[in-house]
């Protein structure tokens, strides 16, 4: 079983590991700066060392050289090797090792301060002072007293210093990381509340969360989850929707279907039985269209995600082969169905196969409302001064009264004193599918030529 990851270790592991990289820069810091000092001071000791042994030399003896419990001094060192020299620039070397380095002054001997040259030794690293001094014995000349040693006890008093800086440090680390643990636990706690409203919530309740008491951090994930929950409102209210107008629009028709089925039962001649099935075939057919038309308006209502994805495509072209496709039916029922409008050109962001669905209703609903025998149905496309692209069908019917005007789109409305059969949902189907594309519909009435005129309006892409 995968073990899930813990988002109290991730955050330590976070803050854990720049503790760990801070504590090895503080070491390599405090080194180099404990070797730096441990450089002054030795070197110090290098320099006073060099001016005692000058004065020692340049004594008002006069001798140039040292004694020989001075030189047992100077080379006496437990840990280290010591080196002297003693050199004249007119004489050559007085006394002490010959092998020493000859420091190069960078200005006149008389005037230079000590040099201090690094060198290396046998493989050993070295450390050596030199300082320039008169020959009271010899005015003219300039002597040079050279000291020299090796670095060890400088690495190692620095060594010392870190080891012992780095268990304070290593503690106040752990310190810190208690600290941080202790702090995360806390802070993971303000999530509790969160996940105690969800936990108490009922099956049903999909409002959106308190966000009041949740942190600033954990807001967007509130927000999303709130987003969710709208979105499972929406479908379950669409579900609860469809259901109700399934029920609504099948129920006359089942029950008509049953009083026909009764009454052919009832009276079995053959006249009576010819007239229940006549009747049972119209409700069919009705209950088929009502069963259409409640998929459509279901499939217009659903969420985009089960749609395919919207596209740059051409509204002349998909309603001049829809309005072709539909020209034959149109003749059956006498009904002249016409485009007016560019043949392409008009391009709109939309899903095809709803926009067919659309159309499709617009012309069922101005055929079966326009006039009879004699009905004329217009569609048409154009794009408008503000680059709006406009959808139009135009009938020739008695049109709608101005006060009933506001209703059309709503589901399961039919005009007063229309008799002619239908579902109610045509419009509503329409209006779904414009609000989907961001589209407007506008409903009106016209006098030349009089009818009802449905514009569908798309914004400019």
């Amino acid at each position: 079983m995968v073990r899930n990851p813990s988002l109290r270790r991730r955050l330590l592991l976070f803050v854990s590991m720049p503790l760990l990289a801070v504590l090895v820069c503080g070491g390599i810091i405090n080194y180099v700066i404990g070797l730096h000092y441990a450089n002054k001071v030795y070197d110090r000791w290098l320099l006073d060392s060099a001016n005692a042994m000058g004065d020692l030399v340049n004594s008002d003896a006069g001798r140039n050289e040292l004694s020989e419990q001075a030189r047992i001094l100077l080379h006496f060192s437990v840990k280290d090797r010591n080196e002297f020299a003693v050199r004249s620039l007119r004489y050559g070397v007085l006394a002490g090792d010959q092998d020493l380095p000859q420091p190069r002054p960078g200005r006149a001997p008389s005037q230079s301060p000590a040099v201090f040259t690094n060198f290396s030794d046998h493989d050993q690293a070295m450390r050596m002072v030199s300082v320039f001094i008169a020959n009271k014995a010899d005015p003219g000349d300039i002597l040079v007293i050279s000291t020299a040693e090796t670095v060890r006890k400088r690495q190692a008093l620095a060594r010392e210093l870190l080891i012992s800086t780095v268990p304070i440090e290593l503690l106040l680390i752990c310190v810190a990381m208690a600290l941080v643990w202790l702090g995360i636990n806390r802070g993971l706690r303000v999530l509790e509340p969160l996940a105690h409203e969800i936990r108490m919530r009922e099956a049903g309740d999909l409002s959106p969360l308190r966000t009041i008491d949740a942190p600033l951090e954990v807001q967007p994930l509130v927000a999303t989850i709130d987003a969710l929950l709208s979105r499972l409102d929406r479908m379950l209210r669409q579900q609860q929707r469809f259901i109700a107008d399934a029920a609504h629009q099948l129920r006359t028709p089942l029950a008509g279907l049953r009083l026909q089925a009764e009454r052919a039962l009832a009276d079995p001649r053959p006249d009576t039985v010819r007239e229940a099935l006549v009747h049972v075939e119209r409700l069919s057919a009705g209950t088929a269209r009502a069963a259409g038309q409640l998929l459509a308006l279901a499939r217009a209502q659903a969420p985009d995600e089960s749609l395919g994805a919207a596209a740059p495509m051409d509204l002349a072209e998909v309603v001049r082969d829809e309005v072709s496709a539909r020209v034959p039916d149109a003749i059956a029922h006498g009904i002249d169905l016409g485009y007016r409008g560019p043949e392409h050109g008009v391009i709109v962001i939309g899903d095809a196969v709803l926009l067919r669905e659309m159309l499709g209703n617009l012309i069922d609903n101005a055929s079966r409302y326009g006039s009879r025998g004699n009905g004329v149905v217009t569609v048409g496309v154009q794009t408008d001064a503000d680059g709006s692209n406009v959808l139009s069908v135009q009938d020739n019917g008695p049109g709608v009264a101005a006060e009933l005007m506001p209703r059309l789109g709503e589901r399961f409305f039919r005009a007063v004193g229309n008799n002619h059969e239908g579902t109610g949902l045509g419009l509503a189907i329409v209006r779904e599918i414009a609000e989907r594309h961001g589209a407007d519909l506008v409903f009106s009435n016209h006098a030349e030529p009089h009818g009802l005129r449905v514009e569908v309006r798309f914004p400019s892409c």
